[in-house]
């Protein structure tokens, strides 16, 4: 059994010791205070408690132990309670590899192992040094490639040497392994500075406004100094009071208002472009034999691997502002994974490129032929612009309400102009929905702003149902549903047929079935010839 790199339990112990010098001072100084220690005491806690943590830290190290034993990743950890987990490598997913900062000084990096059992790590070594971590990742590799090839396996099995030699551990210092020799490396994309930072402003992300809200308390110097400045603008004066605000009428205070939602949404943006710059920067696409492999990151960064044997769901995605120019990001979903982190959305293979680079290689992960999508009924259309001008009324009344008993400046009508969008909100919703059958995948798209096209091969789909809220049943309308193995699907991101007419939708649902079970058994001769 292996164990971790040694400068890894080297970075836990330090870590340990910080953390029990720490607990140690607030400790101290609690006792003294409420149970009424001597004061020499409190400092004796201190070392107490760094050697405590920093001894269980180095414990932790020492029974954390690894190997892999023929098609078996073996995993032995914990102090008190002990584990043992074994993982077959066939079932291993994704194999993953992250490095902080500091890793990255060390030359350690965190390998993670995700398997198809859901979206949790299955296992994660903590940390290891970059020639083992690519070791681990080409004997997973290598296993994927050898369950997929019968021909392969074969001369694996006749081969009884190579196979030995390749399970064999090597030392910590060793230098990686050379790359198969069947096995073909080539790059498929790169993002450029340029690249970068386009995507950089086109791509909106949605936690940057909820953290510039959360770190607003820790700026509270400069939002006041940003609030004063407002109000010198709007002919306030520089003194930020309640009596200030109140002396002011509603078009000052609307203005007001204005002013710093537009400063609010430039932060925000500023700060969204430094997120993906921070976390995409030198993104780079690699093929390797049958998996792609990315790396990323800036501060920190990331590897992973993508196998394509494995991968349940292709997703094109534009937003508008990618539309324009042409632009399109390709997402690619395995089983039970997303291949991807919280932050980046799922499994993006290529953030940003133009849409025939982007449907080129969504092709050659999955072929298809060209899509022609088919719309829903134009009854579905009259459901969406009820459905908005619900919205727009509600709207409207809590507008109302708001301007007789607290701002009385009699403009709450000017609300009412959300009825003109609603024709045109429930046409948009309408045409960039739709379905698209070809020969070997089931295409559905959806979205406006921010349009998703779903590309799901019929012998991944794993159930097929129809659904029918009340609204559908009175206008004789349906949605289709195809449920893969993949995490976005778990999650209520399935690939999804909306408003289709009945008739049809059980047409949908017969014809999914049955190319299912044709291309099981298309694929099933396959193997057995």
């Amino acid at each position: 059994m292996k164990r971790l790199h040694p400068l890894s339990g080297a970075v836990s112990v330090g870590r340990g010791l910080l953390q029990g010098a720490f607990f140690g001072v607030i400790a101290g100084t609690t006792l003294t205070g409420v149970l009424g220690l001597p004061a020499a005491a409190a400092p004796l806690l201190i070392p107490a408690l760094a050697l405590v943590l920093g001894g269980f830290a180095l414990a932790r190290y020492y029974r954390f132990t690894y190997e892999i034993e023929g098609d078996t990743l073996r995993v032995e950890s914990g102090v008190v309670a002990r584990q043992s987990r074994e993982i077959p490598l066939g079932r291993i997913q994704n194999v993953d590899a992250r490095q902080g900062v500091l890793n990255r000084l060390l030359g350690l990096s965190v390998v993670a192992f995700e398997t198809a059992g859901g979206a949790a790590t299955e296992a994660t070594l903590d940390a290891v040094n970059q020639a083992e971590a690519d070791r681990l990742r080409r004997l997973v590799q290598r296993h994927g490639e050898t369950a997929t090839e019968p021909a392969r396996a074969a001369e694996t099995d006749t081969d009884g040497e190579s196979t030995e030699s390749s399970d064999t551990a090597p030392d910590e210092g060793a230098q990686p392994a050379a790359a198969e020799p069947g096995a073909r490396t080539e790059e498929l994309f790169q993002f450029t500075l340029r690249d970068l930072l386009t995507f950089a402003v086109v791509s909106v992300r949605p936690a940057a406004p909820v953290l510039l809200l959360v770190g607003l308390p820790l700026g509270i110097d400069i939002l006041t100094r940003v609030l004063r400045f407002n109000l010198g603008l709007v002919g306030g004066g520089s003194s930020l009071s309640l009596a200030v605000l109140e002396a002011f009428g509603p078009p000052r205070l609307v203005a007001l208002a204005v002013l710093v939602g537009l400063q609010f949404l430039v932060a925000a943006l500023v700060l969204s472009v430094a997120l993906t710059v921070v976390e995409y920067y030198d993104f780079r696409l690699v093929r390797e034999g049958d998996d792609l492999r990315y790396e990323r990151g800036l501060l920190r960064r990331y590897s992973g691997t993508i196998p394509l044997s494995k991968v349940q769901t292709v997703s094109i995605r534009e937003n508008a502002l990618m539309r324009r120019f042409g632009l399109a990001t390709l997402a690619v979903e395995t089983a039970g994974y997303s291949g991807g982190t919280q932050e980046s959305g799922q499994g993006v293979a290529i953030p940003m490129a133009p849409r025939s680079v982007v449907y080129k290689l969504a092709g050659d992960i999955e072929p298809f032929g060209e899509l022609d999508f088919e719309r829903s009924p134009t009854r579905a259309r009259r459901r969406y612009a009820a459905r908005f001008a619900i919205v727009a009324g509600v709207v409207a009344a809590v507008g109302y309400a708001v301007d007789t008993f607290l701002l009385e400046s009699g403009f709450w009508w000017l609300l009412l102009g959300l009825f003109v969008l609603v024709p045109p909100a429930a046409h948009l919703r309408w045409r960039h929905r739709g379905v698209a059958l070809d020969d070997d995948v089931l295409a559905t798209r959806t979205g406006f702003w921010r349009q998703t096209t779903r590309i799901v091969p019929y012998y991944r789909v794993q159930t097929v149902f129809v659904g029918r809220s009340p609204f559908q049943r009175r206008r004789d309308l349906a949605t289709v549903t195809a449920d893969t193995a993949s995490t976005s699907s778990i999650l209520g991101g399935s690939a999804r047929v909306y408003d289709v007419d009945d008739e049809r939708a059980a047409q949908l649902r017969d014809t999914l079935r049955a190319r299912l079970y044709t291309d099981l058994l298309a694929r099933k001769a396959d193997r057995d010839g």
